[in-house]
């Protein structure tokens, strides 16, 4: 596609920048500019669900583990808006509380997530796009991949999180996306903040039945608020200021089976590796893979998955051992639908972590089942 030049050109581009910030998707072509809205087409769902489980290790322990009954509710909502030129605007909302009936140390865990999405047409080949999001949790947290204890525990923490995207597609069914990314995290309490903007690229491969398969790099930078550097023995540095920096590769194959989607496998393959600005006492490598599994017709929908992940520390010691550890995640969740609107639900999940250090050391499940209504 040719490069938009001159008067033309501006007003393509303005007319982009005013879609995306607006919310509102226009219609921008290089032969100009119109304010002729094309067709629109709104979807909205909505869904609330209720229900009782039992949780084996509410706090990922390996110490005095706490179990507990509990009741769940959840809320999420989806608004979107499409038009003829294949703009688009997606705003999804999911609430979830869980509340523990005999957990001294934690009484609930809750989340809250918001998130904004926009895309809009540039010529045949060229699309901009971006996507925003907010995220709150008061949940149990696995903090030992960066944090000095390794442990988990029960935060308060605020994401806010930008991402924007150029996607150019050539051939057909290939694209190729650069997608920038800046990520606010704070925290309640004494665990200190980050910012962490990031670069990616991404190689995407689209054929059959919406399937697609897609490659990925990203850099990313984190610069913390009030943490320190460490030296090779694990001791602070006065006066040093932590960041970390992260190199990421990996791939996601998704594959529809049919033209009606009934079967779908996700599978997923990532390895990271971070270093840290002072002594590299904190440098650690990381690989994960999963595997989810769906069936669905026009009753029923099955959901399977599975994810392992292995994370090596160089320099941190666990006796005379470099420090090591691994997880295996599984799940299941089966939904049964009763008519237009009511549904039936039960789900179920185990993880283990396994390391050479015992504190790493832990299991656990969780059961539960509950109902549900679509609006």
């Amino acid at each position: 596609m040719s490069a938009l030049t001159g008067k033309t050109g501006q007003a393509v581009l303005a007319c982009v920048l005013l879609s995306l910030l607006t919310g509102v998707p226009l219609f921008c072509a290089a032969e100009g500019v119109t304010n002729l809205q094309p067709l629109a087409v709104w979807d909205t769902t909505a869904r609330v669900t209720a229900g009782l489980g039992y949780r084996e290790n509410v706090l990922r322990s390996s110490i005095a583990p706490e179990s507990s009954a509990f009741f769940n509710t959840s809320v999420d909502a989806s608004f979107m808006r499409f038009t003829e030129s294949g703009a688009y605007v997606t705003f999804f909302v999911l609430f979830d509380d869980t509340q523990y009936f005999d957990a001294p140390s934690v009484d609930y865990e809750r989340f809250f997530s918001a998130t904004l999405q926009a895309a809009a047409p540039i010529g045949p080949n060229d699309e901009l796009g971006g996507q925003g999001n907010y995220l709150y949790q008061h949940q149990v947290v696995d903090l030992s991949e960066t944090e000095t204890l390794r442990s988990r525990m029960l935060v308060d923490g605020y994401t806010y999180m930008l991402r924007p995207y150029w996607k150019h597609t050539f051939d057909g069914s290939w694209a190729f996306q650069v997608e920038p990314e800046i990520v606010r995290q704070l925290y309640s309490g004494d665990i200190s903040g980050y910012w962490a903007p990031a670069a990616g690229v991404r190689l995407i491969r689209s054929y059959g039945h919406r399937s697609e398969l897609s490659l990925y790099g990203q850099a990313k930078y984190i610069e913390y608020d009030s943490r320190e550097e460490f030296d090779s023995a694990g001791l602070a540095i006065p006066n040093t200021s932590l960041v970390y920096q992260q190199k990421e590769a990996g791939g996601q194959w998704r594959h529809n089976f049919d033209k009606e989607r009934h079967w779908r496998t996700t599978s997923r393959l990532s390895y990271m590796s971070s270093q840290d600005s002072g002594s590299g006492y904190f440098d650690y490598s990381r690989s994960q893979v999963s595997q989810q599994l769906r069936w669905k017709n026009a009753r029923w929908e099955i959901k399977s998955g599975a994810r392992l992940g292995w994370y090596n520390y160089p320099e941190q010691k666990v006796g005379s051992e470099h420090f090591e550890r691994s997880s295996i995640a599984l799940d299941v969740r089966i939904e049964r639908r009763l008519g237009k609107h009511w549904l039936l639900y039960s789900l179920a999940e185990h993880e283990w972590s396994m390391s050479n250090d015992a504190l790493e050391q832990y299991n656990n499940w969780m059961v539960g089942g509950g109902a549900g209504y679509e609006f």
